[in-house]
């Protein structure tokens, strides 16, 4: 009988073993890791995606773009020092991305509007934030509230920087070259001023 006993519990063990555990952590700890840098992948792109077409289309940055990136990172750079909460590792690095949309305004400020080239230096400047930038904030964003303060490795660190960039790259040549799947009226119905080189036309399904 007390054969029988422990026959099943050893059976009871080995169903719920360590073995099969095991297993589960590993699946599980591989599982986690895929839709963390698919949300930050994913957060990127929909941060890049409209400057970048935007930049295609219009050869330009439009200004709301600018200054909803200056608003989410000063209120985030804000925040984290005033309660002096502790950040992740090289915080000093989160800080300098977080205050580049305050030093783009400050130098526009200062920077005369004529076609010099320091107004073309500041253009330059200022569509590097805003493609580079908005993905990095929202890296940052999705680091800190989603996940914490573990950190991605530098091969999934790589293969974000990759998909965002491909995806900014894309959404580039799709704005210069909007008149092959968008006619005029689509920016037009949409509130948008007409790029130059568009195709004229009604607003398509897409619009």
């Amino acid at each position: 009988m007390d054969d029988d006993e422990g026959a099943r519990a050893a059976d009871a063990s080995a169903g719920d073993g360590t073995a099969p555990a095991s297993s589960r952590t590993r699946g599980g700890r591989g599982a986690s890791v895929v839709p963390k840098t698919a949300v930050i992948a994913g957060g990127g792109a929909l941060a890049v995606w409209e400057p970048a077409f935007t930049l295609g289309a219009y050869n330009v940055i439009f200004y709301y773009q600018m200054l909803t990136l200056w608003a989410v990172s000063t209120a985030v750079l804000l925040a984290g020092l005033l309660m002096r909460e502790r950040g992740p590792r090289h915080g000093w690095v989160y800080r300098a991305c977080l205050a580049l949309p305050s030093a783009w305004i400050s130098l526009a400020a200062i920077v005369p509007r004529s076609g010099n080239w320091q107004g073309e230096a500041l253009f330059v400047v200022g569509g590097v934030i805003s493609i580079i930038g908005a993905p990095l904030l929202t890296w940052v964003l999705l680091q800190l509230l989603l996940f914490g303060e573990s950190e991605l490795s530098v091969r999934q660190r790589r293969m974000v920087i990759g998909v965002v960039a491909v995806v900014g790259g894309l959404a580039f040549v799709l704005g210069e070259f909007n008149d092959v799947f968008l006619t005029c009226g689509d920016f037009d119905i949409s509130g948008n001023s007409v790029p130059s080189g568009c195709r004229p036309g009604h607003a398509s399904p897409l619009g």
